[in-house]
């Protein structure tokens, strides 16, 4: 496999540039990525979160434009948390 870096940072705003028709409806629309992972053959995949619709796609990195801002990870996660037992249950805290 080679040795690749991604092209966008966690975070980073990216616009939607995809020939892809299945992304026809999103193309152009601002978002930001929230996830990113390399595949077997060295190429980069990204879930980015649209601004429109708040609703994550995943994009090739071809699809992607970079617009040189990034947002904040507390854009997207309040930082609020819950406690689970081993059998998936909430633990009350109180």
């Amino acid at each position: 496999m080679p040795d690749t870096h991604p092209a966008f940072a966690f975070y980073e705003k990216v616009r939607v540039n995809s020939p892809n028709e299945r992304n026809r409806s999103v193309n152009g629309e601002l978002g930001a990525v929230l996830g990113r992972v390399e595949d077997e053959a060295g190429a980069w995949h990204y879930t980015v979160s649209l601004y429109s619709t708040k609703v994550c796609w995943d994009f090739r990195e071809s699809e992607l434009l970079p617009t040189g801002e990034h947002a904040q990870r507390e854009d997207f996660y309040s930082g609020s948390t819950i406690r689970v037992d081993g059998n998936g249950r909430i633990v009350n805290d109180s």
